[in-house]
Parts: structure tokens; C-alpha cells; sequence
């Protein structure tokens, strides 16, 4: 009885009292291209985890993939500019670019409100607390104050997107 399998290369291992020629496909793999898995204990072959990680990376691209009906995407709700300055517009589209118009956001990065500032920067404008925790007005001064001291460079990546230089 022979025993084959997929590949082509086999490797004979010994014979049986029926003088059957066992076969396996032992070194069909090189050595190196197998790691041992930390959680499992046995072998992973690394072409199979490089082909899976490029599969995750590709759908992880091209967003959540559904079978069947796709959802409706949500419809964005409109934030109204803050009173004061002839810019509104510009800081309405900073806000939407940094938190989604957002003034409670927390992203958990780090950053937080509708401009996305740190602590250590609301801090050193005068506020307390945190400015997700601020109201509306609040934040948006202290954009303005912000800006104002430093310039658009504080939001390099909206303020290119948005034209503020």
C-alpha cells in the first residue's frame, strides 16, 4: 500500500513487513518556511499566514465586506457653523474633517472634541477638564485662540484638505 499525497516530492521513510513503501511529502516544505505557533505549539506554515495577512489587509482597504443585502450608509447630520469671525465655513469644514463635526469626541487616541486637541494643549490655552467635556463655544475659541497662536500647522492633514494654510 503507498501512501500519496499532493505533492510530487516524497521521501521514503522505511518499509512495512508487507514490504509497502510508506511515502510522505516531508520535505516538500523547506524547514524555513514553517513557524512554530505560540499559542497553538505546532507548525504554521509562513506562506499560509503571509496569504491570510494580505487577504485581511485587502478587505480591511476596501471596508467591511457583507454577504447579502448591504446596508445603507448613514446619513450625515448637518453641523451648524459657530456665531462669530467671517470664516465659519472653514472652521464648520475643519470640524467635520477632524471629529466628523463632532464636539464630544473622544477618539481614545488622545485627542478630543470637535478639533481634536489634546490635553496638554487645551491646558496650555487656559482651559480645564478636557475638550470633548467643553461646550461648543468653548472649543471653537479656543481653536480660534489656537490658530491664532500657532497657525493651520496644528491640523496639518484638514487644513491641507480644507485649503487653510
Amino acid at each position: 500500500m503507498r501512501i500519496d499525497f499532493r505533492r510530487g516530492v516524497h521521501l521514503a521513510i522505511g518499509l512495512v513487513a508487507s514490504s509497502t513503501l510508506l511515502t510522505s511529502n516531508l520535505m516538500a516544505e523547506p524547514a524555513h518556511a514553517f513557524v512554530r505557533h505560540p499559542a497553538y505549539g505546532r507548525s504554521v506554515n509562513r506562506e499560509a499566514i503571509r496569504q491570510r495577512l494580505a487577504r485581511q489587509q485587502r478587505a480591511s482597504r476596501s471596508g467591511t465586506r457583507t454577504r447579502g443585502a448591504v446596508a445603507p450608509a448613514p446619513s450625515p447630520t448637518p453641523v451648524l457653523a459657530a456665531a462669530g469671525g467671517g470664516d465659519d465655513a472653514r472652521w464648520q469644514r475643519l470640524r467635520n474633517c477632524e471629529a466628523g463635526g463632532n464636539y464630544q469626541r473622544n477618539s481614545g487616541n488622545g485627542y478630543y472634541g470637535a478639533y481634536q486637541m489634546s490635553a496638554g494643549t487645551w491646558h496650555s490655552l487656559g482651559y480645564g477638564g478636557l475638550p470633548h467635556q467643553a461646550p461648543p463655544e468653548v472649543q471653537d475659541q479656543a481653536a480660534r485662540k489656537l490658530q491664532a497662536r500657532s497657525g493651520w500647522g496644528q491640523w496639518p492633514a484638514c487644513s491641507r484638505r480644507i485649503g487653510a494654510r
